[in-house]
């Protein structure tokens, strides 16, 4: 990463005052300058070298000390552990269990949230003179752990070398324990310098982290390429970017700070861009007018989502990575975007396609799973299907492990259809099924539970499909679909049989 570092001490002698991180809290905006940025670095490396700390954990809402601690712990040379905000206590104890935290860096504001059924043993709560250590940042503060654990069920703690590992970035299971993906520093600066090779034709902007900054799409594709590149990062608590629920946005309140900061590139999900889409008119449009780059990923789009941006002139390029190999791995860009392809593969990695259709990506490997570090694999095995045409663009049409088998030996991917299904506006979360059966049935979380209304969108959404992939059969799902109820992922993943045993009578019934 040392290109990054590179580029931040050129800017802080050229341009000392210019901004380079913007904290928006309310009706505050604290803007920190390139200069002040180095400056900030250096103080807490000073207070990590104190601890003699070798793992850290970050716990904290999207803002610029999030930012600072993460680049400190990189140019310390400290593994460097973000911890999502929507991780359960048990997953946070297994978390810092697994990678062998030594500090977790915090908002005093979140304390609770780590202290209380985390079943972590904090210093501080066996020695009552011990007090967390305050951070050389606003509210920050840094709880030692004692490395006691009470968290019982995980059993043996699993034995690794936490050595040479930058960043462990947490992806959720499908049985929702996390599992800790460790990326090396040549890993994540290769990665960075495709990135950036690849935006050289593009103006510099400024970057607003709508995802969470522990999600390393955000970390890397949204904050380090906007610092190389020279734009400002600007960061909000991601309430007042929008973010509701798990499945619900308030896309009123993105625009808003798209509006009031004028910023040049997002990062946004398939749902979030669908609200903009639905959302747009005159007055939205013009208030996103400052946008140059809309990056999309973290999931199959809708192609008519996607052409309904591009014909309303919104700047939207999907792109396609996994944590697996450091995020990113292809992307369009203005020079060449085609409109339902995930891009063509950036310089540092390299895409084949198996014969059974998996996509299959070299380059940029990550060292392992925690307690899997002796398992280094050459290439990655990503368990999507997709295909790459003649011009170089990738295409992926969903799971692996997903396909449906008709009893008519169709093979469909329940995302593809699910992604048409979920462009309509009444729509807001489907799962399909149909394994063995000679139609597809779908269960339907709608934004209006009027069963006209859903039919209608249905039967719109089926014209642009082939008969054998159209919805015969379908029901208004009881809740939306949440980690509560076990059937969405910790990453918003369907968990497909969760859904499909808790309504398999009522599946039954619609074939009868």
């Amino acid at each position: 990463m040392e290109k990054l570092f590179q580029a931040l001490r050129f800017r802080a002698d050229l341009f000392p005052h210019q901004p380079a991180l913007i904290s928006d809290i309310g009706e505050n905006k604290v803007t920190i300058s390139n200069q002040q940025l180095l400056q900030k670095i250096t103080k807490v490396e000073e207070a990590l070298n104190e601890q003699k700390a070798k793992s850290i954990g970050l716990f904290m809402d999207n803002c610029s000390e999030w930012i600072i601690c993460d680049l400190a712990a990189a140019r310390l040379g400290v593994t460097l552990v973000p911890i999502p905000l929507f991780f359960t206590a048990a997953q946070i104890g297994h978390l810092a269990k697994s990678a062998k935290l030594d500090i977790i860096i915090t908002k005093k504001a979140l304390t609770r949230a780590l202290t209380t059924n985390s079943h972590l043993n904090f210093v501080s709560d066996c020695n009552a003179n011990v007090e967390p250590k305050l951070l050389p940042l606003d509210e920050t503060i840094m709880l030692p752990i004692s490395h006691n654990y009470r968290f019982d069920s995980l059993g043996n703690t699993i034995n690794n070398d936490m050595a040479g590992i930058t960043k462990v970035t947490y992806t959720s299971g499908s049985t929702g324990e996390p599992k800790g993906v460790c990326l090396s520093s040549a890993n994540i600066a290769a990665v960075c310098e495709g990135i950036e090779d690849s935006m050289v034709q593009m103006g510099i902007s400024d970057h607003l982290c709508v995802m969470p900054l522990a999600t390393l799409l955000e970390n890397i594709a949204g904050v380090y390429i906007c610092l190389l590149r020279g734009g400002a990062v600007i960061t909000a608590p991601l309430a007042t970017l929008g973010f509701v629920s798990n499945v619900e946005f308030d896309i009123d309140k993105l625009v808003n700070k798209i509006t009031l900061h004028q910023v040049g590139s997002v990062i946004l999900l398939p749902q979030i861009l669908k609200c903009l889409v639905h959302a747009s008119n005159e007055s939205v449009l013009t208030k996103c007018a400052s946008l140059a780059f809309i990056a999309l990923g973290g999931g199959k789009s809708s192609q008519d989502i996607l052409q309904q941006a591009i014909d309303s002139g919104l700047p939207v390029y999907e792109g396609y990575g996994l944590s697996e190999c450091c995020s990113v791995v292809s992307l369009n860009l203005p020079q060449q975007n085609r409109i339902g392809s995930v891009g063509k593969v950036l310089p540092h990695a390299r895409i084949s396609i198996a014969e059974d259709g998996e996509i299959i990506i070299d380059g940029q490997a990550m060292i392992g799973y925690l307690g899997e570090l002796n398992q280094v694999p050459k290439k990655v095995h990503t368990g999507d299907l997709g295909y790459i045409d003649e011009d170089g663009f990738i295409y992926v049409s969903g799971r692996k492990n997903n396909t449906i088998v008709s009893s008519f030996g169709r093979n469909i991917s329940p995302e593809w259809v699910e992604a048409n299904l979920t462009s309509s506006s009444i729509i807001s979360q489907v799962a399909v099924f149909g394994e063995a059966r000679p139609a597809l049935s779908a269960i339907v979380v709608a934004s209006n539970n009027n069963d006209l209304a859903v039919k209608n969108a249905i039967e719109e959404c089926n014209k642009y499909l082939p008969d054998y992939a159209q919805i015969h059969h379908w029901l208004i799902a009881d809740t939306p679909f949440n980690t509560q109820s076990n059937t969405l992922t910790n990453n918003g993943r369907l968990k497909r049989n969760n859904i499909e045993q808790m309504y398999e009578d009522k599946l039954a019934a619609l074939y009868s």
